[in-house]
């Protein structure tokens, strides 16, 4: 090896770093770049679209490598973690000037960023989380959950004998979660493989089992005893080891674990929040015309945050809601204190995110100014909420709600940033901080600090002055005192005044047109100067580490007034949207009734009347396991099912998350899920098509829900042919019913016709459609939901509508009327095409009859009667006779 391009001090410093980190991409610290050498280098330079040149470039053995400027490597960070790598910064760990004398600067790996820890938290989405989460295995499961970037740390289990290895409940859990990062105990084959199968697309990382104990963790926040053995604080245990050997100094965020029960809140699926486009609209996959962008119209990131995780856990506990709903209330009736509280909350940064920075190593005195501005913020938020005499005494003067708890201020740390820091500390790049930035420490706050300022500054104004006696002493007009960063002061004399230049200058530098020179004075100066400015900048540096330090020891207080901040603020967005679209407060109780009145969407009111001026047409909904327990819906395409089915989700879910409802009131019995399956959807990697998507959907949803389930379906049994499609959603509706001890409050819509006759033979079942009038060929949708079935889908009329041809059109209409007309060929089969065109379609055996019901059957023979009656020999007795039979058989069917 020797010779090598591998084998000098510098290669074999990276060999050595890459051996302790064998898995990660090494970002190599040199200069002003982070290099990528070899494999790293030939990986990372396509994900990244940077150049891949080589060391030593033409020799036989030249080393691949690559580099990005490090004043740009978050983004590169962020892309290789999001890409499921993970990156080891390896560090310059001291001034090369201490190094004199030795080949290289000591470098150390810093930080591990993985997909589950990033680096720079200020590229995160502020409304959402960032999982990484951990399971541990055994007879009950243990799952807990990370934020790395704001120190959220909980964890919860479930019994394995509820679902084996991987418990439908924490198979549910890891969906919603939609982990970046997941980790798994190494040898775990049986869970690993069940993950795999239900999340393929989420890193998984197998580390030690002896991670898993919480005595060894390296940091118990308060709810971690040391001593536990439950399955829950065993996953907490890993993600703190896993922290602490990745990114150590983010322990210090981590100051509590929350457990959880599965149970808490209402567990939404990611079907259910895709079907209902909560967070995702189903279009482009982005938050535009969500619930979520509806309701959120918050003043920080903390609040965006909380109100995203409300929507996502709804509350099951009437109490809890309306304490909530009180909070709510009081700030939707009062403008003033509404407005004040917005105002006085929008300084506030995002707390939680900003004090991840401050507390990693590489922390600037800008993300601590930052910090300290929001801390100033902070009574200005509980002032907002004192309301002035006039106000007080107002009528309907009601006391704040205990909901509305003010955030406690920290007058000592921010008085503490406030002398330590200048106003407005210019931001640093990346890995700056052991360069010689000074200035951002103010003056006054340190004494020692202050001297050596003052010796800089006199030095300074001595060198200064040292230009003009010069030209005096010396009679050198054009001579200028100029400075190097690397030959530091000199006295700078044009080649043409040469011969003045006196015996005590000491040549230093010749340039092109002139030559530089020093004095014994100059020197001693500069010295001077150069001293205190490297112990000035040292001593900044100790200074501001002290104040980062300070900072974290205010963790626990910072992270409740966080908490605090992102309360209020939700809690306020709520109101405001209440405020201005005029939404009701809901009663939330423990009943099993869902009565709503003059319901609305959310979503679709307010776009409605955006694009068109149109005014959205408002329904009621009544659901009553004891008597109106499930509505089957008819009506033509088009004319507001599927909107009328997830506005009503959307109302249970926006009452029970404690907000105002849009409709003239609503009555909910507290739901304990929400299924819903509507759509078409595939999962074609997985070899599912659109019907075994939806029928899976559909198992899912008999097999977990309860007597407290709100259920939604939307046109069950479409994906297949018309007759196995009618089937099964008779079957299922029928269960719905039938199966004891279920009962589920239950939508059901359908272009199934035939399903309307479920009401006469189900007691709990009842029939609505939404109107629509014809005028020639076209159609009214009157978006009206009414009592009974519907007659009509009007496809060819929505058809005509899409844009489909007029010869297209004129076919359909005569294929249906063959097909109402019970037109039959000689094989007993409808006749689709006309007398004209006889088809000559081959004589496979088919399906003869629609899923027909008593009364259809009747009515088929009704239709035979007729057409066999022959009125050219029927005399009026017996057509009377035949008449009277007719009408007998219809109303023995009926009744």
């Amino acid at each position: 090896m020797s010779g090598s391009a591998l084998d000098t001090p510098m290669m074999r410093q990276y060999l050595a770093v890459k051996a302790q980190h064998p898995d990660a991409i090494v970002f190599y610290r040199m200069g002003d770049f982070y290099e990528m050498f070899l494999r790293d280098a030939e990986l990372a330079a396509p994900l990244l679209d940077i150049a891949l040149t080589t060391r030593d470039k033409g020799k036989p053995d030249a080393v691949p490598m690559c580099g990005v400027p490090v004043h740009a490597a978050d983004q590169h960070l962020a892309r290789l973690a999001a890409l499921g790598h993970r990156v080891a910064i390896c560090e310059q760990v001291e001034d090369a000037r201490a190094a004199a004398g030795r080949r290289l600067v000591r470098r150390e790996v810093v930080e591990v960023v993985t997909p589950g820890l990033v680096g720079d938290p200020d590229r995160l989405d502020a409304a959402r989380e960032l999982a990484l989460v951990a399971l541990w295995p055994g007879s009950e499961l243990g799952l807990a959950v990370l934020d790395a970037s704001t120190g959220e740390l909980r964890a919860t289990g479930v019994a394995a004998a509820d679902g084996g290895v991987l418990p439908a409940a924490i198979r549910e859990e890891l969906r919603r979660l939609e982990p970046r990062e997941l980790l798994l105990p190494r040898g775990a084959a049986e869970l690993e493989a069940a993950v795999a199968r239900e999340l393929p697309d989420v890193v998984r990382t197998a580390i030690d089992p002896a991670s898993y104990e919480p005595s060894t963790a390296p940091a118990h926040p308060d709810g971690l005893d040391p001593a536990a053995q439950d399955a829950p604080a065993r996953a907490a245990a890993a993600l703190l080891a896993y922290l602490g050997a990745n990114q150590p100094f983010a322990l210090a965020q981590v100051v509590r674990l929350r457990g959880y029960a599965l149970g808490d809140a209402m567990q939404l699926d990611v079907s259910t929040q895709g079907h209902l486009e909560l967070f995702r609209n189903g279009e482009d996959g982005s938050r535009a015309r969500t619930l979520l962008e509806r309701l959120d119209v918050t003043a920080t990131p903390l609040g965006a945050r909380r109100l995203a995780r409300w929507l996502g856990s709804p509350l099951l506990d009437p109490p809890a809601i309306r304490r909530r709903q009180d909070a709510v209330a009081w700030l939707a009736e009062r403008d003033r204190p509404r407005a004040r509280l917005r105002e006085a909350l929008r300084p506030v940064r995002d707390l939680e995110r900003l004090f991840a920075k401050v507390a990693r190593p590489t922390a600037t005195p800008r993300d601590l100014a930052l910090l300290r501005a929001s801390l100033e913020a902070l009574p200005k938020v509980g002032a907002s909420l004192a309301a002035p005499d006039e106000e007080r005494l107002g009528a309907d003067a009601a006391p704040r709600p205990d909901d509305l708890a003010p955030p406690e201020p920290q007058p000592e740390l921010w008085q503490l940033l406030h002398e330590g820091l200048i106003d407005e500390p210019r931001p640093l790049p990346r890995g700056s901080r052991g360069a010689l930035e000074t200035g951002y420490i103010r003056g006054g706050f340190h004494a020692e600090l202050d001297l050596l300022r003052e010796a800089v500054r006199k030095g300074r104004e001595w060198i200064a002055g040292l230009e003009a006696s010069e030209r005096e002493r010396t009679g050198i007009a054009g001579l200028k005192i100029r400075h190097h960063p690397v030959h530091g002061y000199a006295i700078e004399v044009s080649k043409s005044q040469q011969r003045r230049v006196p015996d005590d200058y000491e040549r230093r530098q010749t340039l092109a047109n002139a030559e530089r020179y020093t004095t014994p004075a100059l020197r001693e100066v500069e010295e001077r100067v150069r001293g205190a400015s490297s112990r000035a900048a040292a001593l900044e540096r100790e200074i501001l580490e002290q104040l980062r330090r300070s900072a974290l020891a205010h963790a626990v207080a910072i992270g409740a007034a966080a908490d605090a901040v992102a309360h209020l603020d939700a809690v306020a967005s709520l109101a405001e949207v209440a405020r201005r679209d005029g939404w009701t407060r809901p009663v939330v109780d423990a009943g099993d009734r869902i009565e709503i009145r003059a319901g609305r969407h959310p979503v679709v009111e307010p776009l409605l009347r955006a694009r068109s001026g149109e005014d959205f047409v408002a329904n009621d909904t009544e659901l009553d396991p004891s008597r109106r327990q499930l509505l089957v819906l008819t009506g033509p395409n088009m004319s507001g099912k599927s909107t009328y089915l997830r506005q009503v989700a959307l109302i249970v879910l926006l009452a029970q998350m404690g907000s105002f409802v849009p409709a003239e009131s609503a009555q909910i019995g507290v739901v304990d899920r929400v299924f819903t399956r509507i759509g078409a959807s595939d999962r074609l990697a997985r070899g599912e098509s659109t019907f075994m998507v939806e029928m899976r959907e559909t198992a899912e949803i008999l097999a977990r829900a309860t007597p407290r389930s709100l259920i939604i379906l939307d046109e069950i049994g479409r994906g297949t042919s018309t007759f196995d499609g009618l089937s099964i959603a008779w079957a299922v509706a029928e269960h719905l019913h039938d199966a004891p001890g279920l009962r589920a409050r239950t939508l059901f819509a359908t272009h199934y016709h035939e399903l309307s006759d479920l009401a006469r033979e189900k007691e709990r079942v009842a029939n609505a459609h939404f109107e629509a009038r014809e005028w020639g060929d076209e159609v009214l949708f009157l978006r009206r939901l009414v009592p009974g079935s519907a007659s009509r889908s009007y496809g060819i009329q929505v058809a005509r509508l899409a844009g489909l041809p007029e010869v297209v059109l004129a076919r359909a209409r005569e294929i249906l009327r063959n097909l109402e007309g019970g037109e039959l060929d000689e094989r007993g089969r409808p006749r689709l095409a006309s007398s004209e065109r006889a088809a000559t379609a081959p004589a496979e055996t088919a399906q003869l009859a629609l899923f027909e019901t008593s009364r259809a059957r009747a009515e088929r023979a009704v239709l035979a009667a007729l057409r066999a009656l022959d009125p050219e020999r029927t005399t009026p007795l017996e057509a009377l006779a035949v008449l009277a039979d007719l009408s007998i058989r219809l109303r023995g069917e009926e009744a």
